[in-house]
């Protein structure tokens, strides 16, 4: 049965057992609601029940077009009721793009002039929250109309800010605003000027100095001469409004330091605090003052300086951070201190305003999202006071242990972001007691408020940085480096993607202190083949394995030579059979990365033993995949065995260690600026040791002169490997010379996402019976993009497959990439997409989701 009155629709909608029944009774409804809405001969009371249930239908995400008109119609009622409801309607059904505003245009032109001081805000409202360019233009008179000649402080408070919404649809109207009704009006008058109406002369305030702010980033971007000559005239004519308003800048802070002192108003009392949300717009609008102020260098703001930076620091030693409300006048004192890059003594202030956002003993109320406030802002002050953050260590570290993810990854981003030479190894072994912890089993660990994706995503954001931070600060100290790498890789190594291994490798290799490697990695080798810790062989923790096989071909010898070193476990024979036992291990897995490096290590191996049963082994090993069903591998295999047939001083001289890997150089100052936010660098290394024999020569610099090869030897094994080298190298040199691709937006794009900072296109390829191709074209707004990591969902009925964004992950600033979608199955074409990635070379990750329906079936 269909409900009757909106109590009993939400109740039969909350009451549905299964998916099917709540689609069936919201169906039934939205076509009970469209046949009444049709009816010319219904009541306005039965409209207002129709037009609720309308509404409850909108917060469930259902369509609700053909509604819209009656909300409007509703508007042109004298009934305050259905007024109230009808531009609540209209508020919440309609956007501003759409053309049906152009009906509300009498009505709320009838509305502002009404004698009904309430029908009137609600006309404000409505004309703030949907007004068009069109619609500003044409009801801003009745606007001012209000602001001259009403002297009721609440219509007053809705006039201002319903002004301040205008001037933000359309700069020009700052043409025509009467800038001297704020001072000669509002402000001089205690019966009016109350709280109300100073919130609304903040919000006209700032929206004047974001107009000219936007300006000011046009004119630095200049194009044609008459588009710079109108833009220099907009900059003149706001530099003018500005200092017009400039003599109010004494009279908001007077009124900003009273709301911070002791003699509080009951009637705004908030926890203790006086009025915190006008003490927050007035330090907002006070910093906008001094922001383009001093940009600009106008006498007539600069001068009061001095004045502001005391207020700031009375704000800041008076206001109680107790309560929420104060942490928040705190956190907008604190913006205000970095953005107008205030004095040194200011800064500090500003540091041990955020530092108590996470001191639990100073602070018995701070919560989750104070934490996260204090963390996500002191990542963006490092740069300009490391050493004042580097004070409140204990307290980062703390909140590495909180139940909460994002304070988490914001605690991990900090730690980065402060650990310099200095405190490397103090944190480090921190961040090793963080990463055991988060390492555990789940059961042991996991609670209802973790799972073990979240702490997978932090083991592997934890293991990135710290590789960063080695290669940049601990070269003095290799011991404890090796010695935290091998740590890290035993607790987190299951964890660690295998490309992630490769920068252990060229960590290791790129190590001086041979002696203390070898001895290290005798110790780990001998204690992986004592037969009484058998079990350790196939323990699961691919990445170690990895490492050890890559040094069981490198360093077999120097391992067999060294004093430490066991002779009666580890030897040709054990080396030869754990070797063999991996090879085992991965080939049933179908994991072909590791049989790579299993191959390559078997044939290196070959040429440090002498035992002849083993190097029958070793040729077994590297012959059971000479009919392996990946090309690749059986193209090694084939190749290996050709070198594993030469003579043992030939081998010697093509199998000598690896040299030294090239990494890009990283700068340290820039590194310590921006280390939280520093985009992953590019890892040129990643298959270095998949192919030693082609690869090892092409990724070598030009000018190394620790080549492992000399041009004759190269000729040698060109002649080995006949036309396989050569068009290794013809498609290495084609790769290098090809040219970067451009991807520009399609003239048949249509946009489905505007976020913050990504818009989103999509463009129909092919649509066809059980088959869909479309492109998705991401493009970046305001900042650089990088890492982004797109993930998309279709209904369980379909398909999806992926391709590559193009032309890389990383997206400059007005730049588009673009991403290839196939979809096979049936049903409608439903998509939801998440968009991960990383700002302005910030490690800490942001996403953006949005929902796509496409009115396509397959």
């Amino acid at each position: 049965m269909v409900a009757s009155s909106l109590r009993s629709f939400i109740k039969d909608v909350r009451g549905a057992k299964t998916l099917a029944d709540e689609r069936s009774i919201i169906t039934k409804q939205s076509a009970k609601i469209r046949t009444k809405l049709r009816d010319d001969h219904l009541s306005n009371e039965k409209k207002r029940v129709n037009i609720q249930k309308l509404l409850y239908l909108y917060i469930l995400g259902e369509k609700t077009h053909f509604g819209q008109v009656e909300s409007i119609n509703l508007i042109a009622s004298d009934n305050f009721v259905d007024k109230r409801l009808g531009y609540l309607a209209t508020i919440l059904l309609l956007d501003e793009s759409q053309d049906l505003l152009t009906l509300l245009t009498n009505m709320l032109n009838n509305d502002l002039q009404h004698p009904n001081k309430y029908i009137v805000a609600l006309a404000l409202n409505t004309l703030g929250c949907l007004s068009s360019t069109e619609l500003a233009r044409d009801l801003y008179p009745d606007v001012e109309n209000i602001l001259q000649t009403s002297n009721d402080p609440y219509l007053l408070r809705k006039a201002l800010q319903c002004n301040a919404k205008l001037i933000f649809k359309d700069r020009s109207l700052l043409e025509i605003f009467p800038l001297s009704i704020i001072s000669s009006k509002l402000l001089a008058n205690p019966i009016v000027c109350t709280h109300g109406v100073l919130l609304g002369v903040c919000k006209v305030l700032q929206a004047i100095f974001i107009s000219l702010d936007d300006t000011l980033q046009k004119g630095s971007d200049k194009n044609d001469n008459e588009e710079d000559d109108s833009i220099e005239e907009d900059i003149q004519e706001d530099i003018t409004i500005i200092k017009s308003i400039s003599d109010l800048i004494p009279q908001l802070s007077t009124r900003l330091s009273s709301l911070n002192s002791k003699n509080l108003e009951p009637a705004y009392d908030v926890q203790g605090i006086q009025d915190p949300f006008l003490q927050c717009e007035l330090i907002v609008t006070l910093k906008w003052f001094f922001k383009i102020g001093n940009h600009l260098n106008l006498d007539e703001i600069t001068q009061y300086n001095n004045n502001f930076n005391d207020l700031l620091t009375q704000l800041a030693t008076n206001t109680s951070s107790a309560k929420n409300p104060g942490n928040a006048i705190l956190y907008e004192v604190t913006k205000s201190i970095f953005e107008l890059k205030l004095t040194q003594p200011l800064r500090v202030l500003g540091i041990n305003i955020l530092a108590n956002f996470l001191t639990p003993s100073k602070n018995s109320n701070t919560g989750n999202n104070v934490k996260y406030v204090g963390l996500n802002t002191l990542i963006k002050v490092v740069p300009e006071e490391p050493a004042s953050v580097q004070r409140y260590r204990k307290f980062i570290s703390q909140c590495l242990y909180d139940y909460d993810i994002s304070i988490k990854f914001r605690a991990l981003g900090l730690t980065f972001a402060i650990m310099n030479e200095q405190n490397i190894t103090e944190l480090t072994t921190e961040l090793m007691k963080f990463l055991g912890q988060i390492s555990k089993s789940h059961y042991s660990y996991v609670t209802s408020y973790i799972d073990m994706d979240d702490s997978k995503d932090l083991i592997v954001y934890t293991v990135d940085n710290l590789l960063k931070k080695f290669e940049l600060y601990s070269n003095d100290d290799e011991k404890a480096k090796l010695d935290s790498l091998l740590t890290i890789l035993k607790m987190s190594g299951t964890f660690i993607d295998l490309e992630k291994a490769n920068d252990f490798l060229v960590a290791l290799n790129n190590m001086d202190d041979l002696n203390y490697k070898i001895n290290t990695f005798s110790k780990e080798l001998t204690e992986i083949l004592d037969p009484k810790n058998k079990a350790n062989t196939l323990c699961g923790n691919a990445c170690l394995d990895l490492v050890m096989i890559w040094c069981i071909g490198e360093y077999t010898d120097l391992i067999k030579l060294h004093s430490s070193t066991n002779k009666n476990i580890v030897n040709d024979n054990s080396i030869v059979k754990y070797l063999s036992d991996l090879n085992n291990k991965y080939r049933l897995s179908h994991d072909t990365r590791m049989i790579h490096y299993i191959l390559t290590a078997a044939l290196k191996l070959s040429s440090k033993i002498i035992d002849g049963q083993s190097m029958e082994k070793l040729r077994q090993i590297i012959v059971s995949h000479s009919k392996d069903s990946n090309l690749m591998l059986q193209t090694k295999s084939v190749q290996y065995e050709l070198f594993f047939n030469q003579p043992a001083a030939m081998k010697k001289i093509f199998l000598q260690a690896m040299p030294k890997f090239e990494r890009k150089n990283i700068n340290v100052s820039a590194a310590q600026s921006h280390n939280t936010t520093g985009s992953k660098p590019e890892n040129q290394n990643n298959d270095l040791l998949l192919d030693l024999l082609t690869d090892t020569v092409e990724k070598t610099s030009p000018n190394d002169t620790s080549k492992p090869f000399e041009n004759k030897q190269h000729d040698i094994i060109a002649d080995l490997l006949a036309s396989t080298g050569n068009k290794s190298q013809n498609s290495s040199s084609t790769i290098k010379s090809s040219p970067v691709e451009v991807v520009t937006l399609p003239s048949g794009a249509v946009s489905i996402h505007d976020g913050d900072e990504l818009q989103v296109y999509e463009k129909i390829i092919d649509i066809s019976p059980g088959l869909a191709h479309l492109e998705l074209y991401i493009k970046a707004k305001n900042n650089k993009i990088s890492n982004i990591q797109p993930l998309c969902a279709v209904p369980k009925t379909q398909k999806l497959t992926l391709s590559q964004l193009r032309p890389s992950n990383d997206i400059d600033v007005g730049k588009v990439v673009r991403q290839t979608l196939k979809i096979s199955g049936s049903g409608k074409l439903k998509l939801r997409i998440k968009l991960s990635f990383q700002k302005d070379d910030n490690q800490a990750s942001e996403s953006e989701q949005f929902d796509y329906k496409l009115d396509k079936t397959i």
